[in-house]
């Protein structure tokens, strides 16, 4: 085991909120300190599954459902009543919720041989881990941000509680000045702790970027697509995605061994597509006849693209060569496409060129005259 991912004999629960998955700063903090081999269990006080930031599968993970409320029930009436004393705080404060929460989670806490309690947020999370701490006499401590220091949902137990935590983590100098001259926190108590982003994750560089918009239907051509940028892995380009359908486009992404190269959205309106249009820097359009689904007409999509002054990468398929006259590759040619897409990657004034080309070709024979002879057609018949 390495110096970094030491296991370290040390058991802290996590209280936090998962309603919508955990904040992305909270994922990446727990994922940290268990990476480094802290025993970390989450404890959620509202937890829906599914989310991108929801704890992952290997978390040990606490949350109250409305079935366990009922099994629990009468365990909760026998803790409560033995102790009368922090009932009677809970219903002094209007607390009453989270020494529920509290009571439910100590009995795991208990189970788990938590040593530690940590809160994310000074708000009903706080507030449980403080009862959690009075029922377990563990120490306690607490991450403060902005809202909870300005519209905190419970100013009289937010008052008690962090008065009796251990050691407070705030994230600004304004939340320590706060904390000390409105809630007479000790300064020697707080220790500031800013949040942190991974700045390989962020930076300055725009990757080269090649747009998808279509149904997730094997007849787009989505495996070719795939394979497209798996043999252009090691170059910095990005292949966004758009659209819905029966696919499982991330699973065959992962398969491929691309899915850190390819981002997917779902189904977008026009003033988003126009957005992402003028962001990237190529259409593709990887489509293949298909013998339940057939070939492609001349999709509305690649005309918004062309008409935005994208040069575009397109399969021969059905009519597709009626529009595209730049760098249009057989069908189910991934290296075609992956050689296509790399000429425009290296040449800046070629996709200049192209793409002015693609507007001029939407001007001229998909303009809005068609409608309109469309239209006086339709009326004289």
């Amino acid at each position: 085991m390495s110096e970094n991912s030491k296991k370290i004999d040390y058991k802290i629960a996590y209280i936090v909120s998962a309603g919508n998955g955990l904040e992305s700063f909270v994922y990446r903090e727990i994922d940290y300190l268990i990476k480094k081999g802290v025993d970390v269990s989450v404890f959620a006080t509202k937890y829906k599954k599914g989310d991108m930031y929801s704890p992952k599968d290997a978390w040990p993970t606490f949350y109250m459902s409305k079935m366990k409320v009922v099994i629990f029930f009468p365990y909760i009436l026998i803790v409560m009543l033995k102790q009368y004393s922090l009932l009677f705080e809970a219903i002094k404060t209007n607390s009453i919720v989270d020494l529920v929460f509290a009571i439910y989670f100590s009995f795991y806490m208990k189970r788990e041989r938590v040593e530690k309690i940590h809160c994310h947020f000074g708000d009903h999370k706080l507030f449980v881990g403080y009862y959690c701490k009075a029922l377990l006499r563990l120490s306690l401590s607490v991450t403060i941000h902005s809202h909870e220091l300005h519209v905190n949902p419970n100013e009289e137990m937010f008052k008690i509680a962090i008065n009796n935590c251990d050691k407070i983590f705030a994230i600004s100098k304004l939340a320590i000045n706060i904390l000390i001259n409105r809630y007479a926190v000790r300064s020697d108590n707080i220790i500031l702790s800013p949040l942190c982003v991974d700045i390989s994750d962020w930076n300055p560089r725009k990757p080269f970027r090649v747009l998808t918009v279509a149904r997730f239907q094997p007849q787009k051509g989505f495996s070719d697509l795939f394979e497209a940028a798996r043999i252009l892995r090691n170059y910095e380009i990005e292949f966004l995605i758009v659209g819905f359908g029966p696919m499982d486009l991330q699973s065959l992404a992962v398969e491929k061994g691309v899915d850190n190269k390819v981002i997917f959205f779902d189904k977008m309106n026009c003033k988003q597509l126009q957005f992402l249009y003028q962001s990237v820097d190529v259409y593709c359009l990887p489509s293949i006849t298909h013998p339940d689904q057939g070939k492609e007409g001349i999709p509305v999509v690649l005309m918004e693209a062309m008409a935005s002054g994208l040069p575009v990468v397109a399969t021969n398929c059905g009519a597709v060569n009626e529009i595209v006259a730049t760098k249009l590759i057989d069908e189910s040619s991934p290296k075609q496409m992956a050689n296509s897409i790399l000429e425009y990657f290296n040449n800046k004034e070629l996709r200049k060129k192209d793409g002015e080309k693609n507007r001029l070709k939407i001007e001229q024979d998909f303009s809005l005259e068609n409608i309109k002879r469309f239209s006086n057609s339709l009326l004289i018949f």
